[in-house]
């Protein structure tokens, strides 16, 4: 099983001399598997399979060909079902219906039109994540 996943090294891309993790010295805690911790989630008794985002330190202003799969090395298998919605293409529309379900933070990004940007990043990298899952011919996992 593959844990601590999330940091604050960015670890998920190149990151830039400016940022915070390299200013920090962070960055290079990235190469030693020891030093990564899981931060801002939660996991409950009741549902361990389920983790809840308490914080993202996702960094959506990335460009794509600035990415890399360094917080999925080593995952061999992905939800059937996630994948299943990834390759749907209803992702966007998902995504927005659930922001609104919170309504303070829907209003104060701007509702759909404010939120859209953020929301086709998402459905972007998660085209990213299907072909990093093709390209490596990985499993699906049915959820039960």
């Amino acid at each position: 099983m593959v844990n601590d996943r999330l940091d604050r090294c960015c670890c998920g891309f190149r990151p830039d001399p400016e940022e915070s993790c390299v200013e920090n010295l962070l960055y290079a805690k990235c190469r030693n598997d020891k030093e990564l911790v899981l931060v801002h989630i939660l996991v409950r008794k009741t549902d361990p399979s389920r983790m809840v985002f308490i914080d993202n330190a996702g960094r959506p202003h990335q460009p794509a060909d600035n990415l890399n799969f360094r917080l999925v090395e080593g995952i061999d298998e992905y939800p059937e079902q996630a994948v299943s919605l990834l390759r749907s293409g209803c992702l966007e529309g998902r995504l927005l219906r659930s922001l609104y379900s919170d309504r303070e933070f829907w209003e104060g990004h701007g509702g759909a039109p404010g939120l859209r940007p953020l929301v086709r990043t998402l459905e972007q990298r998660g085209r990213i994540l299907l072909q990093h899952i093709r390209d490596r011919r990985l499993r699906l996992n049915r959820d039960l």
